[in-house]
């Protein structure tokens, strides 16, 4: 589920540098409309209408604040696995200037969002509400945490459960991925980050000297069965001390 990070221009304000293409700028502040791979800025905060997949479709992004957006998609799928293919991360993004695992005294997120509901099968939706933190400069080194699953399967292979805060996580490991899914979906809730890495520390799957370089909340859509729909980010927190 390779993603592209915002592009050089925005990263190298906070001592990052990245070779990837990025988005174009649509605004700065206040209302903000954004297409096809544009962002809206609001200070450090970026709201990128990340449409990056094999066929995506029309997005259009609304957004009046970092933690108060809507993108309306209509995606047809494609990738030769019938509409299973993440097209677009339309999402709030924070970037970091390489700050060290062990360096956080503590990281969670609080969230509010709506997005359709259903499965391929039924009415063409495929996507999630997910969180993604990027590590060490890399968009293929991340931990992913779906707290909304809409039709749509991790990928890799399952590595056994998470009890973490009292939410039980299935967690998924293909490569430098690492995902954790909400085993009872939610759309507002908490996502305590820090014990979350923790828990990869310690079943060795993340090291003292690993990095972050990027905090994302947002939507992977696959598929809208080929009709406008609307996935609302209501509110987003980002509480840290690192």
């Amino acid at each position: 589920m390779k993603k592209l990070l915002a592009s050089s221009a925005f990263l190298a304000a906070f001592g990052l540098m990245f070779s990837w293409a990025g988005p174009s700028e649509a605004a700065t502040a206040g209302t903000c409309t954004a297409s096809n791979g544009q962002a809206c800025t609001y200070g450090q905060w970026i709201v990128y209408n990340n449409t990056w997949g094999p066929s995506p479709g029309n997005y259009v992004l609304h957004a009046s604040s970092e933690d108060s957006w809507s993108v309306t998609a209509d995606q047809d799928g494609g990738g030769g696995c019938g509409g299973c293919a993440v097209e677009a991360f339309d999402s709030t993004q924070w970037n970091y200037n390489n700050v060290p695992y062990s360096s956080i005294k503590y990281l969670y997120s609080s969230f509010n969002e709506t997005m359709p509901t259903g499965s391929l099968g039924t009415n063409g939706i495929d996507a999630e509400a997910t969180y993604d933190m990027f590590l060490n400069g890399s968009d293929t080194d991340e931990v992913m945490v779906w707290v909304d699953n809409q039709g749509q399967t991790p990928a890799g292979s399952r590595d056994g459960t998470a009890q973490i805060f009292g939410k039980t996580f299935a967690v998924y490991v293909a490569g430098g991925t690492k995902s954790f899914v909400l085993e009872q979906n939610e759309t507002s809730g908490t996502v305590h980050y820090l014990s979350i890495l923790r828990w990869l520390h310690a079943h060795g799957m993340l090291k003292s000297s690993d990095q972050l370089t990027q905090f994302n909340f947002g939507f992977e859509i696959c598929n809208t069965g080929g009709k406008a729909a609307t996935f609302t980010v209501n509110s987003l927190n980002l509480h840290q001390n690192i």
